[in-house]
């Protein structure tokens, strides 16, 4: 029998049949959420497209991870890990996927969440289902049956139905693999899972297509192909196109076989999945080679093998090395011959994959008859009749199991229809009882439409609550910030500029009678006040902008080290004016991923106020460190300090503090606020870190790159 590569959909909940209008909406939403929230929408967006794009699945999920992590949310992080978990088998990266799943079970298991530890387990036997383990995938996936079923998790018995079904056909076990499959249909079917139908629909057909029965199995397959939209590719289309092909080959019509498989490698290359890219390279090698053309079957194949020994697939790789082993004895080169059949028997009797075996005894048996060593070529033939015996075997057994079942069934018909003749006699009684529990069932009904009426309009009104709370909240804050502006319009810049006036009124009046020492002074004091104005009336355009939405930043990978000096040295000469001593220091090289323009506004806004409360004769020190996989920016400085109380109100723009620096400089409370805002929209946070009396310490921390 002739093994060509099809494709077993294992069924995740949720994760079929793409909305594109579902997946917009959670990228919407991502731009109103909190930071905390946009874990679980990052999760749901790899749910989206887990048949899509196996990439995108990698990068959302790698999103939930980092989110998940750093806010603790360890349900989404679990799921997550599970998803990065597919992905990484499904592009080649087999250790990544080992990994995942390990780090998955041990918080799981750590903070004791049952369900997601299911999953888990789960998903640890279908790495080694993929990876052509089925004896060790058995036992995961009997195991986390088991805990399902205990849970009544039925979404998560289904699953572990389809993947157990997958390896009984690795097995050659075909009475198992339908029997599961059917089962997970069934599932499916009663919990009104319509979208896992077409992928059930495909396996149930892969099962028959393995059993021979060719017509039914092609029936399955069109019919998932016409529930599918061939404009918007999804794995079950282009799976059932490869079985196809596959059908047409055990046809002998291998031409037909190769459109079905030429439509397919597009599909799946689109799809971004190797493992399935690798099961059509073979299925069109094999084809080939079975038309003559040899040296369109080699590359193929030899592309195939590649994939397979990258992503350590053993059932595809073992089916490969003995294609290529046969092609390689006909074209007389033995010695690669050897090495191809040969490292397909140790993988065979590695991981008691059967149903090749039948295959692989007759192409050994070839090679040692072809190099003249008869006794072993014929030991091999009498391994693949005994193989092909024990085979003949177990369909014996099924016969006799199917005919006996028969008989049950005639029996079981035998004693109905007595127990019927039996029932007519009390059917007059029932009759009277039925009327009267129609008449208490339609009570019933009635009593339950009224209850859910009322039930529903107090749900309405509780919602409407909450919209009118949300919106009185929303309302408060935009008042909070309109009084904030006008408050800092109406006394911030109008005292600055009466002081501006004020000295230039004077000196204008008393120019003549001033010494120059005397108007040196006017003059200094009119170009501070000017500039303080001006950082100030830049804040405050700032701020309004960010208040607007017309502010937008653009994160990217940047060295923090090099940003820092460069924001320490231009802050040097003012610090030197005070004798303040303003030095930074980092032990390690970071890279951060952050907006520069807005990045070196808040250093700055850092920088310029600790120059402003420190003393002549202090210090200013910046620190880069890295801490809970975030990069930590802290500036210290000896200068007054902070309250308790001032340290609660200073990023809060529905409070009003501000305080004069060591030489009097005014401020508007403006710029730590504007800090606040930036820091946030680059996905970080900002705290103060000091003890009163001992100097002020602001931190804040940014993501890695």
């Amino acid at each position: 029998m002739r093994k060509l590569f099809l494709y077993i959909l294992i069924s995740f909940i949720s994760f079929t049949a793409v909305s594109q209008n579902k997946v917009d909406s959670l990228k919407n939403l991502l731009d109103s959420s909190e930071d905390k929230e946009k874990a679980y929408i990052y999760y749901q967006l790899s749910r989206e497209l887990y048949y899509k794009d196996v990439l995108q699945v990698r990068y959302y999920s790698l999103k939930a991870d980092s989110i998940a992590t750093i806010f603790d949310i360890d349900s989404t992080r679990v799921n997550a890990l599970n998803n990065l978990t597919y992905a990484s088998l499904q592009t080649g990266k087999v250790n990544d996927a080992i990994a995942y799943n390990q780090t998955a079970m041990d918080i799981a298991e750590q903070k004791n969440l049952k369900k997601e530890k299911i999953k888990t387990i789960f998903f640890k036997g279908y790495y080694l289902y993929a990876t052509g383990q089925p004896d060790s995938s058995l036992v995961h996936l009997n195991r986390a049956f088991k805990l399902a079923t205990e849970s009544k998790e039925s979404k998560i018995k289904m699953q572990c139905l389809n993947t157990m079904a997958a390896n009984y056909l690795n097995q050659g076990k075909y009475d198992k693999a339908l029997s599961n499959f059917t089962q997970a249909y069934s599932i499916a079917d009663s919990m009104q899972l319509k979208k896992m139908l077409p992928n059930l629909s495909l396996n149930i057909g892969t099962t028959l297509l393995y059993n021979e029965d060719l017509e039914q199995a092609i029936g399955y397959f069109e019919r998932v192909i016409e529930m599918s939209d061939t404009t918007d590719v999804n794995l079950a289309y282009a799976s059932a196109l490869n079985n196809l092909g596959a059908c047409y080959s055990r046809k002998a019509d291998h031409e037909k076989a190769l459109v079905y498989f030429e439509k397919a490698l597009p599909a799946y290359q689109k799809l971004n999945n190797q493992f399935q890219i690798a099961q059509l390279y073979a299925n069109l090698g094999q084809s080939n080679y079975i038309l003559g053309r040899i040296e369109a079957a080699r590359p193929y194949l030899k592309k195939a093998i590649s994939l397979n020994r990258a992503s350590k697939s053993s059932n595809q790789l073992i089916i490969n090395l003995i294609i290529l082993g046969k092609l390689q004895l006909q074209e007389n080169e033995f010695l690669q011959a050897k090495y191809s059949l040969f490292e397909a028997q140790e993988l065979v009797n590695k991981y008691n994959i059967n149903y090749n075996k039948v295959d692989l005894y007759k192409a050994i048996s070839l090679y040692f008859e072809n190099t003249g060593q008869f006794n072993e070529a014929l030991n091999y033939k009498q391994k693949e009749l005994n193989f092909k015996d024990s085979i003949f075997n177990v369909d014996h057994q099924q016969q006799i199991a199917e005919l006996e079942t028969k008989f049950q069934s005639k029996q079981k018909e035998k004693d109905n229809q007595i127990l019927r003749k039996d029932l007519s006699i009390e059917k007059m009684k029932v009759q009277e009882q039925t009327t009267i529990r129609n008449f208490l069932i339609a009570l019933s009904i009635l009593i339950i439409i009224l209850g859910s009426i009322l039930l529903n309009r107090a749900r309405i009104k509780r919602q409407a609550h909450k919209i009118i709370e949300k919106q009185k909240l929303e309302l408060e804050i935009a008042n909070a910030t309109k009084d904030k502006f006008f408050s800092i319009i109406a006394h911030d810049l109008r005292s600055p500029f009466s002081t501006i006036i004020g000295f230039s009124d004077f000196l204008n009046d008393e120019y003549d009678d001033l010494s120059d020492v005397e108007r040196k002074a006017q003059i200094q004091d009119i170009k501070n006040t000017s500039h303080s104005t001006y950082n100030l009336l830049e804040n405050l355009l700032t701020w309004s902008k960010i208040q607007q939405g017309r502010v937008k930043i653009n994160p990217e990978p940047i060295r923090l080290n090099a940003l820092l000096k460069r924001s320490v040295n231009n802050f040097q000469s003012s610090a030197k004016l005070k004798n303040i001593d303003l030095s930074f220091e980092s032990d390690q090289l970071i890279n951060v991923i952050t907006d520069q323009f807005s990045f070196e506004l808040v250093i700055g806004n850092l920088i310029n106020n600790a120059i402003k409360f420190t003393p002549a004769g202090g210090s200013i020190n910046i620190k880069a460190l890295v801490k809970n996989n975030k990069a930590i920016v802290k500036v210290k400085d000896t200068g007054v300090g902070l309250s308790q109380t001032a340290a609660q109100k200073i990023f809060n723009i529905n409070e009003s503090y501000t305080t004069k620096g060591t030489n009097d400089e005014k401020g508007s409370g403006l710029g730590l606020i504007l800090c606040k805002e930036f820091v946030e929209m680059n996905n970080g946070e900002i705290w103060v870190c000091n003890e009163y009396d001992k100097g002020a310490c602001f931190a804040f921390s940014q993501p890695l790159a």
